[in-house]
């Protein structure tokens, strides 16, 4: 009989083969299989929809592993299971995050465990979500971290974090060289502001997750995933530059 629960959280590398609780030898190599797995298919599904891959992250790992532990050893099961979310336990493990997901899952068998099992347990389900596959595809996120932990060989909890770190947020600077005041509206994860920039002013900012930039009542726009300087001139917005401001 199998018991399978997924779940996820959104808030504003793997593999290191961690042992994690008291399992035998035997179920130590089968989680650091399924460990290396999870991250390898999720990199491998990420390039099946053209994106890049997401880069093995220490810190992510140690906040994935203590939480998969947390649960296991407890039987507590959600994103604030022990009373913090994804991000603090992040930041508490020395992620210093610009963004953070984590999508989380356990299995109860009380038949024969294996490896593959775990595996299509876990990385299936999460691509067979919608939430789930939205964390796993995210464009914006660098670095995961992956963990799986259990105390008695039947049930199995898993933890995948993903993230930007602070060093990768966009930073933008928009300077206005047209002799008129000009509006600019800012675009970045269903957020939308609006700036008033009068003559040679400059507006920096920086952003976590990928902006559009556009004047009001002009039809030309700009998406930037990457750190970028534009300029606004009496012939509309440009840009001059895709290095850091």
């Amino acid at each position: 009989m199998l018991r399978i629960h997924i779940t996820l959280f959104f808030v504003l590398c793997f593999a290191s083969g961690r042992s994690i609780g008291n399992e035998p030898v035997d179920d130590k190599e089968m989680i650091r299989n399924v460990e290396s797995a999870i991250a390898e298919q999720t990199n491998a599904f990420r390039a099946q929809n053209g994106l890049e891959p997401v880069s093995i992250d220490e810190d992510l790992n140690q906040a994935a592993a203590k939480f998969a532990r947390f649960m296991a050893e407890t039987g507590k099961y959600g994103h604030r299971a022990d009373g913090r979310t994804p991000a603090a336990r992040a930041k508490a493990a020395g992620y210093r995050y610009c963004v953070v997901r984590e999508n989380i899952a356990y299995r109860t068998n009380t038949g024969e465990v294996s490896s593959d099992g775990l595996i299509e347990t876990f990385v299936q389900g999460w691509i067979d979500s919608p939430p789930h596959r939205e964390n796993m595809l995210a464009d914006y996120v660098l670095d995961t971290g992956v963990a799986v932990a259990t105390t008695d060989g039947v049930t199995y909890y898993a933890v995948q974090l993903f993230g930007r770190p602070k060093s990768a947020a966009i930073e933008l600077e928009v300077t206005n060289r047209s002799s008129e005041a000009k509006t600019l509206e800012i675009l970045a994860n269903d957020s939308e502001d609006t700036v008033e920039l009068p003559p040679r002013g400059v507006i920096r900012m920086k952003r976590c997750f990928p902006t559009t930039l556009q004047m009001q009542e002009s039809e030309t726009e700009f998406s930037i995933t990457e750190s970028t300087r534009l300029v606004i001139t009496d012939d509309g917005l440009q840009k001059i530059s895709q290095q850091a401001p």
